[in-house]
């Protein structure tokens, strides 16, 4: 099995090496001989939920080579099955990124081109006082 790096989804408005700034990322795995995708989260960090507490001793997680949480991707990655991992947006704090993993899912979830199975996380609803609103609808009007 070949394991494929990440690329970033928005290439003008991010670089690869920026992704360690930040506590958390949601990426879009995609199969393109079938047109089918998962959507997920991952943590930049190992037990890091807010990028504020990252100091110079904190450890990196796997997310370089991390390729899913998911039976399913990982069997048709494993098998190898041609595939693209890409990295949609990254955030301050994994909360952030776990929102709005979860907008995406519930939007794209039922499609059928989308690999995901369920929405897997409790989060608690902030008020918006950034752009989170606008990102998601960015990432929701590419994907459709």
């Amino acid at each position: 099995m070949v394991i494929n790096n990440w690329s970033m989804f928005y290439e003008d408005d991010w670089n690869i090496d920026e992704v360690t700034n930040y506590a958390a990322f949601i990426y879009l795995i995609e199969f393109p001989d079938s047109g089918e995708h998962y959507i997920g989260v991952k943590q930049v960090y190992k037990g890091i939920k807010d990028y504020k507490a990252v100091i110079s001793t904190s450890k990196e997680s796997n997310w370089e080579t991390y390729y899913s949480s998911s039976k399913t991707v990982k069997e048709r990655i494993e098998a190898g099955e041609t595939y693209r991992k890409r990295i949609l947006w990254c955030y301050k704090t994994t909360a952030e990124a776990l929102l709005a993993e979860s907008v995406l899912i519930g939007v794209m979830g039922t499609r059928w081109d989308n690999l995901n199975k369920a929405i897997m996380v409790k989060t608690r609803l902030k008020k918006d006082h950034g752009d989170q609103f606008q990102v998601l609808q960015r990432i929701i009007g590419d994907l459709i």
